[in-house]
C-alpha cells in the first residue's frame, strides 16, 4: 500500500505544472551561498500566484540549475514578515552574498519574466 501511495505522489509531482512551495527555513539556507537566488513569495490560494508558479515552473524546466524558490507566505506568516512582503505575488532577488538587490510586486508576462531573469542572470 505504501508503494502505491508513493507512486501516486510521485506521478502527481511529475505532472504538476507549477513551482512547488518550499519551507522558508530551507530557502533561507540557500540565500548567500555564492549564487543569485530568486524567491517567489505567494500563496497556493492566489490565482495570480498560481500563474506565476506556472511561468516559473516553465523557466525551471528550461534551466533546472536556476535558484528559484516559492515560499507559501499564506501558510508561513513569519516568512512574509521576515521578507517584508506586503502584497502577493512578490519576487525578491538576492545577490550571491545574500543581499536583496531587487523586488517586484505582482505578476509577470512570459516575456517580462524572461527579461527579469536575464537582468539578474538567473
Amino acid at each position: 500500500m505504501f508503494k502505491f501511495i508513493s507512486l501516486v505522489a510521485l506521478c502527481a509531482s511529475l505532472y504538476s505544472a507549477e513551482l512547488q512551495p518550499r519551507p522558508y527555513a530551507l530557502v533561507k539556507q540557500e540565500i548567500g551561498k555564492g549564487q543569485v537566488v530568486m524567491v517567489e513569495a505567494g500563496s497556493t490560494m492566489c490565482s495570480a500566484c498560481k500563474e506565476m508558479g506556472e511561468l516559473l515552473y516553465s523557466e525551471m524546466k528550461i534551466n533546472p540549475k536556476r535558484k528559484i524558490y516559492f515560499v507559501n507566505v499564506g501558510e508561513e506568516r513569519d516568512a512574509a514578515r521576515a521578507m517584508k512582503v506586503q502584497m502577493i505575488p512578490t519576487q525578491i532577488v538576492y545577490d550571491k552574498n545574500g543581499k536583496e538587490i531587487d523586488r517586484h510586486i505582482g505578476g509577470f508576462t512570459t516575456e517580462g519574466l524572461k527579461r527579469f531573469l536575464a537582468k539578474h542572470k538567473i
